[in-house]
């Protein structure tokens, strides 16, 4: 008996000295748990999500010990690089959109083939940036918003949605051609599957639409704000 307790004496003075010490250890012999780990290694988090920056701080500026690689060319959002695979068989750039009402700002993403065949398949973040949105919208599901800095000093923004996953967080610095999420059927699947992608070079919140008070925007309004998407990429392609 009295060995047992000095076992258990001697267990809690070294559980206490590496919980003060700020080291990381398991549980038990093979648990994932950890006690004073870093709890991005939670094997229950969202695959590679990181903490989102402080609410207070300024939303135009990177969070601490973060920097916006710039962008070094920019790449299709499905299939290859280039695209291969896919194409925009839904609505395109400026097209009037009998669902919304409106002129439609981006443009709908499918994969060739069958009409569910690209549901689940990687969604790539366009070019460097850090991802300023990543969460749920009662209209468009699923949508990430990334933030992209340009070598001429300009700044643009690619937003994603009717996502099936998310697999960024707010935040969190992406790199081109990284996946960031999977094509999916917005919210309640109410579409059939595919990406709505844009290119916004005015800052919009990710719930912005083309229009106010429930007018739609004339075309030359949304220009002010929007895009083609697939002429912007074809005009920063990386030089490599």
């Amino acid at each position: 008996m009295r060995n047992h307790l000095q076992q258990f004496a001697t267990a809690t003075v070294i559980v206490a000295a590496l919980i003060f010490s700020g080291c990381s250890f398991s549980l038990l012999p093979g648990s994932d748990s950890v006690i004073g780990g870093d709890p991005r290694s939670d094997p229950g988090s969202e695959p590679g999500a990181s903490p989102s920056p402080d609410p207070g701080s300024d939303p135009s500026q990177p969070g601490p010990g973060h920097i916006v690689p710039l962008t070094d060319g920019f790449d299709f959002p499905v299939g290859d690089r280039n695209g291969k695979g896919w194409g925009v068989t839904g609505y395109g750039f400026l097209e009037w959109s009998n669902y919304s009402g409106t002129w439609h700002p981006g443009e709908d993403w499918n994969m060739y083939g069958s009409p569910m065949a690209d549901l689940g398949k990687p969604v790539y973040a366009v070019a460097n940036g850090i991802v300023r949105f990543s969460g749920f919208n009662s209209t468009q599901g699923n949508i990430i918003m990334v933030e992209h800095h340009l070598p001429d000093g300009s700044t643009v923004w690619s937003q994603y949605a009717h996502l099936q996953q998310r697999w960024v967080a707010e935040g969190e610095i992406v790199g081109r051609r990284q996946i960031i999420g999977t094509v999916g059927r917005g919210p309640n699947n109410t579409f059939s599957p595919h990406l709505h992608f844009e290119i916004r070079i005015k800052y919009l919140p990710q719930n912005g639409w083309p229009r106010t008070n429930g007018q739609a925007w004339p075309k030359s309004k949304v220009l002010e704000y929007y895009a083609d998407p697939t002429v912007f990429i074809n005009s920063h392609r990386p030089e490599t």
